[in-house]
């Protein structure tokens, strides 16, 4: 199953990109956030958190943003981990 439909890059100098997924992968994605990562906020239907050093808030109940400004991390490494969830 490919959990991510879409990718948008939102603003190019602080590589925020915006991903439509799936809603039925949206659960899959805060756990793995979880395990994987660091929630740093939680807030009704927003999840914030670090991955390794990117910045990703997940926006129930199909969107997530993920900020790469200061990430070794690429957006297509990132698609690639959650469309392998």
């Amino acid at each position: 199953m490919t959990c991510v439909k879409n990718t948008s890059l939102v603003c190019a100098s602080s590589k925020t990109y915006l991903l439509a997924v799936e809603e039925g992968c949206m659960g899959k994605i805060e756990e793995w956030l979880r395990k994987n990562g660091k929630i740093t906020a939680s807030y009704g239907p927003l999840v914030k958190g670090l991955y390794q050093d990117a910045i990703i808030t997940l926006l129930k109940p199909d969107k997530v943003q993920v900020i790469l400004q200061f990430s070794k991390l690429t957006i297509e490494e990132l698609e690639k981990t959650l469309n392998s969830l």
